[in-house]
């Protein structure tokens, strides 16, 4: 009798004991994801797009998530759906991928709420500011932010890449490309430290140099300017009148660019 006692009271203790547990939501998305931001500028406005990619790897490389979004004046919303296969294989493994255009937002703070799958929600606050954006999540379920702070471009910058094959000529070109912007109106402004999205800035306020693996030798830029495109066309044909092998890019915080071998 005892043992027919015993042996009804384990099913009971173990149904009183998964009801006083709460189950763990299950991330049925299927991955874990990378969430960085990122700020794509134009002559007249500013976007922001958040970007989602899984940390599994699936045979074709466009593959998507499926996802719903809603911003309103206080709530970002984003729910992950799914992962969709393509209808039409790119036959090269890689992540799955969400790139959602939140457009301009206005400068203020925002409630986020990040779901994946069915069950799991991530909770936090979109900081919008006219410097930057700040991103924070009060749960890291199944998301791992890779850039929770992202500077926003100011106005009059102005940025690129001046190329050139011939060491020999290094400090007579930037000698000379230097005091030409310093003509058109550019001024070595120190900015503050972190990552633009086009460019990243060190400590010391300057732009960080690319290390590439190139035989031609490469010089990053970064200035404040308080010229027009003019004055920097005509940085372009001097470059042009007075140095051979060189390529010279500019870009503003309008979204333009401009090379001195379309002036030729």
């Amino acid at each position: 009798m005892k043992a027919i006692r015993f042996a009804f009271l384990i099913p009971m203790l173990l149904i009183f004991s998964c009801e006083g547990e709460e189950a763990l939501p299950s991330n049925t998305l299927g991955s874990e994801i990378e969430m960085s931001m990122a700020e794509y500028i134009d002559t007249d406005k500013r976007t922001l797009t958040l970007k989602f990619l899984t940390r599994k790897d699936f045979p074709c490389i466009n593959y998507r998530i499926k996802h719903e979004v809603m911003v309103d004046h206080q709530l970002v919303n984003i729910v992950l759906e799914k992962v969709e296969a393509a209808d039409v294989c790119l036959d090269a493994i890689g992540p799955a991928f969400a790139f959602i255009d939140l457009g301009q937002l206005t400068e203020k703070e925002y409630d986020l709420q990040i779901q994946l799958g069915e069950s799991i929600i991530n909770h936090g606050t979109l900081v919008v500011s006219k410097e930057s954006y700040q991103l924070s999540l009060n749960e890291n379920q199944g998301i791992e932010l890779l850039n929770p702070n992202l500077n926003r471009i100011p106005s009059q910058a102005v940025w690129g890449l001046i190329k050139y094959q011939n060491e020999e000529q290094n400090k007579k070109l930037l000698g000379f490309f230097n005091e030409a912007m310093e003509i058109a109106g550019a001024t070595d402004k120190k900015f503050a430290e972190g990552d633009y999205g086009y460019f990243q800035v060190n400590s010391e306020g300057k732009i960080i140099q690319p290390q590439e693996q190139s035989d031609i030798n490469e010089q990053s830029f970064l200035f404040d300017f308080s010229g027009e495109d003019d004055d920097l066309q005509q940085v372009l044909q001097q470059i042009n009148s007075n140095f051979d092998d060189v390529q010279l890019r500019f870009y503003n915080a309008q979204g333009e660019e401009l090379r001195n071998w379309d002036f030729n």
